[in-house]
């Protein structure tokens, strides 16, 4: 007599931020007019404004990193 194996639960990764995660933080921090975290160097970006008062970005202070 054989027993029934169940199967194994899946592996799955630690948990942790995402890629979209941090970005989206960034560009909704920047909505309000805030400075935000670089998510390439932890630096502080800078929201950049259009001509119309919008937010169409940022930049990071130290290591030059642009989001649009």
């Amino acid at each position: 007599m054989s027993a029934a194996l169940a199967p194994a639960p899946p592996v799955r990764a630690a948990a942790g931020p995402t890629l979209a995660g941090v970005l989206h933080e960034a560009w909704t921090e920047f909505t309000t007019g805030a400075h935000a975290e670089c998510p390439v160097c932890s630096g502080p970006m800078r929201p950049r404004w259009s001509a119309t008062a919008r937010v169409v970005g940022g930049r990071c202070e130290d290591c030059g990193t642009t989001l649009e």
